[in-house]
């Protein structure tokens, strides 16, 4: 199975006249992410932010640049990397691009939120489960769907949320908050 990077975007349907300057100030417009590199080849190219969550919120983006509609989403496949003389490998001092990025912290207490408004971002929603007093691990929102999800690190966090959040009201909708049992069926599935 190929690896889905966290923080690395494939840009397809780049016009070939298009600089490095001109898609961080486009990108820097749809959202508050640090870029730490961009990479273009002919009609295509890469955009690597710092943090996975701010690359999250322009995947579904596909906005239009230059006159033409991006196509967005997660790079697959292994980060190319650069030949030794190039900075990189065992030299002392090099390898910048050796660096590892965080991945989300992911938990099998999961709690399904229903009803929320179509633009509500991982955000949003993340702050919305913070009401209930606990610390959230993971959030994430289905774009246009109504629905995200929110895990917490242990069980007793997750039947508390949902008994303090389900029909809670959030930005005017009245939400479903329910555990999402299915995470730990998945679980259970892979481990035997």
């Amino acid at each position: 199975m190929t690896e889905v990077s966290n923080t690395r975007l494939y840009l397809g349907n780049l016009p070939s006249n298009a600089t490095k300057a001109e898609i961080e100030s486009h990108f820097a417009s749809h959202g508050t992410g640090e870029i730490t590199e961009v990479k273009l080849m002919n009609g295509f190219g890469f955009i690597e932010y710092k943090d996975p969550m701010d690359a999250r919120d322009v995947v579904p983006d596909g906005s239009n640049f230059k006159g033409t509609r991006l196509t967005v989403q997660f790079a697959r496949g292994p980060r190319p990397r650069e030949p030794q003389g190039y900075g990189g490998g065992g030299a002392p001092g090099g390898g910048h691009h050796e660096r590892t990025h965080p991945r989300p912290r992911r938990t099998i207490h999961r709690m399904t939120i229903t009803g929320l408004p179509n633009e509500t971002s991982w955000q949003d929603l993340k702050d919305f489960a913070r009401q209930a007093g606990l610390d959230v691990v993971y959030s994430e929102t289905v774009r246009d769907s109504g629905k995200g999800f929110v895990e917490y690190e242990n069980a007793a966090d997750l039947q508390t949320a949902v008994e303090k959040l389900d029909g809670g009201e959030f930005k005017g909708k009245v939400v479903q908050c329910i555990a999402d049992v299915s995470a730990l069926l998945l679980l259970f599935s892979e481990q035997y």
